[in-house]
């Protein structure tokens, strides 16, 4: 869980489905502290518990040290195996604790940007859980992963997430930049939605 809106309304989700829900967070190199407090609030709303793991040697490309050619030609955001690396972990927390579901909220754009997000990522990871794994029941659901990010904002709505908990902002805070690729994503979301934005 980010903190975010997708994975605020993919937690909402998974509540509703499961009931009982742990979530994770991961604390990669330099990650907003915005961003963590909103992750904190919204497990602490719920009533989830939230294990929060330390994961500095994970580096955006913006923050790349070791002049990687590939990596000058990708997003800023990327993460190399981001999500190889933190469903493994997921998966690990998943059979220890004798659960079978694993919970992300990628969107439809996100599988457009990343290729670990994409739907044959996701395929590809539960046959690798299904056939490394001592519990081979143990898979990952992405309920998000044909939605728009208006369409997620519509469901969470629907939902009663407290979107005003969410943060998306690239900055630090106290209140969004309004100007970065994030916030501006945002904000058409909330408008395409026919929404309001409690941050805005």
């Amino acid at each position: 869980m980010s903190g975010g809106l997708d994975s605020a309304v993919c937690l909402y989700l998974a509540v509703k489905s499961c009931g009982s829900v742990v979530a994770l967070t991961f604390n990669y190199y330099d990650r907003r502290m915005a961003e963590k407090n909103a992750a904190r609030r919204l497990a602490e709303y719920v009533g989830v518990k939230l294990i929060s793991l330390d994961l500095e040697f994970l580096r955006e490309a913006s923050d790349n040290d070791m002049q990687s050619a590939s990596l000058l030609r990708a997003p800023s955001v990327y993460i190399p195996a981001r999500n190889i690396i933190f469903y493994g972990i997921a998966a690990h927390y998943a059979e220890r604790m004798q659960t079978s579901r694993i919970y992300g909220g990628h969107i439809k754009v996100d599988m457009q940007q990343f290729q670990d997000a994409s739907k044959l990522f996701f395929e590809d990871m539960n046959t690798i859980l299904r056939r490394s794994m001592r519990d081979g029941s143990i898979q990952i659901c992405t309920p998000l992963i044909d939605l728009e990010k208006h369409e997620v904002l519509r469901l969470g709505s629907n939902l009663g997430v407290p979107f005003h908990l969410t943060w998306s902002c690239y900055e630090n805070g106290p209140k969004p930049c309004g100007k970065c690729h994030a916030c501006l994503e945002r904000g058409q979301a909330f408008s395409k939605a026919k929404l309001v934005d409690p941050l805005a």
